[in-house]
């Protein structure tokens, strides 16, 4: 997971960060990753999404890892699984800047 953030952590990090810059990057950064994993979950192709990103590496790694996990039909289970993925990627962002010594 942490090929998928560290990309954009080293491009947008020169510094440390103050609480509410990281808070806010990894926030963004979940909130793309929930979008993502919704649309996974609703059914659209793999091609479409990667070709959506534009050539953004750090987004097509975060879709390859979303089409790593299930298709559920489950409604309960589909929320849940975009949480997971959300909180996942959040967990991750904070983890990197951590090993980059840019919070602490």
């Amino acid at each position: 997971m942490k090929k998928i953030i560290l990309p954009l952590i080293f491009l947008s990090i020169s510094s440390p960060l103050q609480a509410n810059d990281w808070r806010a990057l990894c926030g963004d950064i979940s909130g793309l990753a929930s979008q993502v994993m919704k649309s996974r979950q609703s059914g659209i192709p793999m091609s479409a999404m990667i070709q959506a990103t534009q050539g953004d590496s750090m987004i097509e790694n975060m879709i390859i890892s979303a089409f790593e996990t299930p298709r559920y039909s489950s409604e309960k289970v589909k929320k849940r699984t975009i949480e997971d993925f959300r909180d996942k990627i959040y967990l991750e962002c904070i983890k990197a800047l951590k090993e980059q010594n840019k919070i602490k």
